[in-house]
């Protein structure tokens, strides 16, 4: 399950000014929602607050992977927010987040959904993918770089 796959450029986003956690997932349903990736914002806002209500998603490194499942959505998404100042996001390790790898699978698909949370964290792994996002001057070179570095993984 490669995330290039399931990224689209357009769900790619650069510097964004976004000034805490709350509205970070607010965002983040908003596109999906846009988007046609899910109906109602408010739905996935709600399912991903209660997520994080249970434990943060900051895994650490500066990374945040705010997911859902939902009954709302067909197929996996995911979006990718460099932000433009780190954030709170009381993350495992205490430090800010700059990296957020959104994520709304569907209901039914538990066994997808952590397939695509392990591939995240093992991409996250790469000191060049964070690196590259942390750098990228645009949607379509970063998507080239992960698909170049998951093509790598994939034979190791």
């Amino acid at each position: 399950m490669e995330i290039y796959k399931r990224l689209r450029t357009k769900h790619i986003f650069l510097n964004a000014s976004l000034k805490d956690k709350d509205e970070v997932i607010r965002f983040v349903a908003d596109t999906f929602a846009r988007d046609g990736v899910v109906a109602n914002t408010r739905l996935l806002y709600e399912s991903m607050k209660k997520r994080e209500k249970t434990m943060s998603t900051g895994i650490g490194d500066g990374i945040g992977i705010p997911n859902a499942a939902s009954w709302e959505t067909n197929e996996p998404a995911l979006l990718l927010i460099r932000l433009a100042d780190p954030i709170d996001f009381e993350a495992l390790d205490g430090l800010y987040v700059d990296i957020i790898l959104a994520l709304v699978v569907p209901e039914n698909r538990t066994h997808l959904h952590l397939q695509i949370l392990a591939r995240i964290s093992r991409l996250c792994k790469r000191t060049e993918f964070l690196e590259f996002v942390r750098q990228a001057n645009n949607s379509n070179d970063l998507w080239e770089e992960i698909r170049r570095i998951e093509e790598e993984i994939a034979f190791h």
